[in-house]
C-alpha cells in the first residue's frame, strides 16, 4: 500500500516515540509498502513540516488543521495514513483511513506531569480529535484500558498491537568481559578502582531523565539502602538525557551515601549502547507510568534478570518474569533490588530462559502487519458498511433473506439476532452531541448477526462515505420471502406481538399458513421479566422469530431475551404483517425508492408520526454530518 506516516514528534531521537517510529516505519518498508515520510522541521523525510512549527503550540496546530487540508488535496496519493504518536499530535478530520498509535496516558496518572497548559490539551482537546480517527492502536492492554476510561473510547475502536524487538536482537546475551573503570566514568587512580573485581555488574536504567515521572528519586533512594559493599559490586548506572526537572534527579544522587557509584551517562545508542548493556549485570525500570517499556523486553532479551514497577503496561509487559515492586514505595523497591541482586545462580538462570522465551511475544513486523492490515480493512470492508458503529450488511434484498434463512437453519444455541436499520433506529439508538441515545439499543444493533439497510438515507449516507450498500433492504419487503423460503424448506415461524386477525390473514395471502407454529399478542412490558412468554416461544420450537413490537420496544426485547431463546433466528418487523394484510397501505413503488416513503407515511398518520419523524431527520442529518467531516464517534 502507499502510506503516509506522520514521524511527529520525533524528539530528537531520543525518546520511546523516536525508537516506535524508526521500528515501524522500518518494518513497513521490509513488507514492500511505498512509504511517504511527514517529518518535522531539521528532520530527513519526504514531507517537512514548516520552519515555524518548531514550537510545539504552533505544530499541535499545524497537525490538527492545517496537515488535514495538504492530506485532502493529495489523496489520490495515498491508501491510507499512520500517525505513530497519537498520544502527542492528531488531526481534526482524516481524510484518509487512519491508523493512530497510542502509547500512554500518563497524564492522567501522574499530576503536574507537563504544564498546566499542556494538562488541558492532552485532557480534553487531544481526545476528542483522536477519537475521531477511524482506528486507534494502543500498544498494551493498560493502554487500552486507559484510553477506554479516560477518553472514553468504545473497545472495539482500539486495537492492542503489542510494540516489537527486532528478530535479530532475540536471544542476546550479555558478555561475560570484565567491567572496564573507564566505562563507569572512574579516574584509574580512584581508590574504589581495586575493588572492582570482574564479578562485578551494574544495575542498569535506560530512561530520559524526567522528575518525576520516571522516578530517579527514589530509585536513587532504594539504591542508597543497600549495603555499601553490595552498592561496590552493583554500580547503578543511569542512561537518558536531561528533560524536565532533571537537577532533582541529580541533586538526589549527590546526596546519596553511595553516589560514588551512581553514574550518569548521558544520552547513548550504538555500540555505545551496546557495551553499556554488555557490563550490565541487572535492569530496573521503576517509572511512574509507561505505555510500554521497550527497555524492559529489551533488557530479556539480552539475558538481563529484571525488576520493573507493578502498575500500568510494565506489571502487563513484566508477565511472571520480572520481580515486580510498588514504584512509590522505597522500601519496596530496596527489597526488590535486594531480591534481584541475591538470586541464586540456578533461580537467575531459569529468569533468563523465561525471558527469552517471554520475549518472542514482542515483533515489530508483526506490529507492522497489524497496522497495515486495520487500514486494508478499511479500504476493503469485509462485505460491511460501518455507520455509527453498526455494521450493515452490503448484501441485496435476496443475498439479505439467503443469509437469515441460513441463520435459521443453525444450532438453536447460536441464536442469530437480525435487525433492519432505519432512521428512527438511528435516532433512538445513537448519541452524539447535543443528542442522547440508547446504549443498551445501539450495543444490540452492533453485536447483531446481521443489519441492513431498511431506508434510503442509510443507502445514501454510505453512498457519501463511499461505502455504498448496493440497495435498501426492507423488513416488509423480506418477510415475504422468508416466510415462501421457510414453507419450502420446511422451517416453523412464530410471532410475538402485532393484531391477531392481521398475522393471521397476512399468512394466508402469503399462502403459507401452515409455517406458523405460533402467535403471541401479550402485552409486552420492558421494566419486568415476563418468563411465560419465552416458555411459550421455545415450547413452539420455531426456527425463526418475527418480533412486530416495533422499534425500540421489539430490539430491546430480543437483545434481551436472546440468551434464554431456543431459535435459529429472529428479527424485528414492526407493522409489516399489517402491510401483507392489507390493513395499512404501502407507499407507491417509486415513493419507496425515491427515499420519499417516510412523507407517505406522515399523510396516513400525521398526528402519531409528524413529531417523531421531525425529530429523527433532524439528527440523522447532524449525526450523518459528523460522521462526513471525519468520522462519527461517540
Amino acid at each position: 500500500m502507499r502510506l503516509l506516516v506522520s514521524c511527529i514528534p520525533y524528539d530528537g531521537g531520543k525518546s520511546g516515540i523516536s525508537v516506535y517510529v524508526r521500528e515501524v516505519v522500518a518494518a513497513l518498508a521490509a513488507q514492500e509498502h511505498k512509504l511517504t515520510l511527514l517529518v518535522e522541521p531539521g528532520e530527513k523525510g519526504d514531507v517537512v513540516a514548516p520552519p515555524w512549527t518548531r514550537r510545539p503550540a504552533l505544530s499541535m496546530l499545524w497537525h490538527l488543521f492545517v496537515l488535514p487540508l495538504w492530506i485532502r488535496r493529495h489523496r489520490r496519493d495515498f491508501d491510507g495514513f499512520v500517525i505513530c504518536a497519537a498520544n502527542r499530535r492528531v488531526c481534526a478530520w482524516y481524510p484518509l483511513p487512519t491508523a493512530a498509535t497510542v502509547h500512554d496516558l500518563a497524564n492522567f496518572h501522574i499530576p503536574g506531569k507537563y504544564s498546566r497548559s499542556r494538562m488541558f490539551y492532552l485532557a480534553h482537546v487531544l481526545p476528542f480529535f483522536a477519537k475521531r480517527a477511524q482506528r486507534l492502536v494502543a500498544v498494551s492492554g493498560a493502554t487500552k484500558a486507559d484510553m477506554v476510561k479516560f477518553w472514553h473510547c468504545r473497545e472495539d475502536h482500539v486495537t492492542v498491537l503489542y510494540n516489537g524487538l527486532k528478530t535479530s536482537d532475540l536471544g542476546l546475551r550479555k558478555q561475560d568481559s570484565e567491567l572496564k573503570t573507564s566505562d563507569l566514568g572512574l579516574p584509574a587512580d580512584s581508590p574504589e578502582v581495586g575493588s572492582l573485581k570482574s564479578e562485578v555488574r551494574s544495575i542498569l536504567y535506560i530512561s530520559r531523565i524526567e522528575h518525576p515521572g520516571k522516578n530517579h528519586v527514589r530509585l536513587i533512594e532504594a539504591y542508597s539502602r543497600l549495603p555499601r559493599e553490595t552498592a561496590e559490586a552493583h554500580p547503578l548506572v543511569i542512561v537518558g538525557s536531561d528533560w524536565k526537572d532533571a537537577e532533582a534527579v541529580h541533586e538526589a544522587a549527590a546526596k546519596s551515601p553511595h553516589a560514588d557509584m551512581i553514574r550518569f551517562t548521558g544520552f547513548a545508542d550504538g555500540e555505545a549502547l551496546d557495551k553499556i548493556w554488555s557490563e550490565a549485570g541487572f535492569y530496573v525500570f521503576p517509572s511512574l507510568f509507561e505505555g510500554f517499556g521497550l527497555s524492559l523486553i529489551e533488557a530479556m532479551s539480552r539475558g538481563v534478570p529484571c525488576a520493573c514497577s507493578n502498575n500500568g503496561s510494565l506489571g502487563e509487559i513484566a508477565a511472571d518474569v520480572a520481580i515486580t515492586f510498588d514504584p512509590y514505595d522505597v522500601a519496596d523497591i530496596a527489597s526488590a533490588l535486594e531480591r534481584l541482586l541475591g538470586e541464586g545462580d540456578e533461580a537467575r538462570a531459569a529468569r533468563v530462559a523465561k525471558g527469552l522465551e517471554h520475549v518472542k511475544k514482542f515483533s515489530w513486523p508483526d506490529h507492522a502487519r497489524g497496522i497495515a492490515k486495520l487500514i486494508e480493512d478499511m479500504r476493503r470492508p469485509a462485505g460491511i458498511s460501518r455507520l455509527f458503529g453498526i455494521p450493515v450488511a452490503r448484501v441485496t434484498e435476496s443475498e439479505a433473506v439467503d443469509r437469515i434463512i441460513s441463520l435459521a437453519k443453525r444450532d438453536k444455541l447460536e441464536r442469530a439476532f437480525v435487525a433492519t436499520l432505519n432512521v428512527d433506529f438511528v435516532a433512538n439508538a445513537v448519541s452524539g452531541w447535543p443528542f442522547g441515545g440508547n446504549d443498551e439499543l445501539w450495543g444490540y444493533l452492533r453485536n447483531a448477526d446481521l443489519v441492513t439497510a431498511d431506508g434510503m438515507p442509510i443507502v445514501l449516507l454510505s453512498k457519501l462515505l463511499r461505502r455504498s450498500l448496493p440497495e435498501r433492504v426492507t423488513g416488509a419487503d423480506m418477510v415475504p420471502a422468508i416466510c415462501r423460503r421457510c414453507a419450502k424448506e420446511g422451517l416453523k415461524a412464530y410471532v410475538l406481538g402485532g393484531d391477531k386477525d392481521a398475522v393471521a390473514e397476512a399468512f394466508e395471502k402469503l399462502g403459507c399458513p401452515a409455517i406458523l407454529v405460533g402467535h403471541d399478542d401479550s402485552f409486552v412490558k420492558l421494566d419486568r421479566d415476563q418468563p411465560e412468554i419465552v416458555d411459550r416461544i421455545n415450547a413452539a420450537k420455531p426456527d425463526i422469530l418475527f418480533v412486530a413490537l416495533g422499534n425500540p420496544k421489539q430490539e430491546l426485547w430480543m437483545g434481551r431475551n436472546l440468551g434464554k431463546l431456543d431459535i435459529g433466528a429472529m428479527i424485528g418487523i414492526g407493522g409489516t404483517f399489517n402491510f401483507i394484510a392489507g390493513r395499512v397501505k404501502r407507499a407507491p413503488r417509486w415513493v419507496q425508492k425515491s427515499g420519499l416513503e417516510w412523507i407517505y407515511r406522515i399523510i396516513q398518520e400525521p398526528g402519531r408520526l409528524w413529531r417523531r419523524y421531525a425529530y429523527g431527520l433532524v439528527k440523522f442529518s447532524w449525526l450523518s454530518l459528523l460522521h462526513m467531516l471525519g468520522g462519527y464517534r461517540k
